[in-house]
């Protein structure tokens, strides 16, 4: 699978369950207060610039949407809302 253009194909990286300082457990759906998560880069298009398969990245999941490739669910991003990009 390749992506095209400025856009980049995603894996979700699972944040599993987090608590908040009051002590309730929240599952990874109920977490609306962080709007940026994590992904690792599986394909990047050849106007992307800085990032490379492989690369952790941070995004603006409101600004992303999900595809349905071979039964596994991907998440297609454009460059443009990549906040951070984490190096080994």
């Amino acid at each position: 699978m390749k992506a095209v253009g400025k856009n980049l194909v995603v894996s979700l990286v699972k944040q599993g369950i987090a608590k908040t300082k009051g002590g309730l457990l929240l599952g990874e759906k109920q977490r609306e207060d962080i709007r940026y998560t994590e992904g690792v880069v599986i394909s990047a298009g050849s106007e992307v610039n800085g990032i490379n398969e492989n690369d952790v990245i941070y995004f603006d999941k409101n600004n992303s949407h999900n595809i349905e490739v071979k039964k596994e669910i991907y998440t297609i991003v454009n460059m443009n809302n990549v906040v951070v990009v984490l190096w080994g």
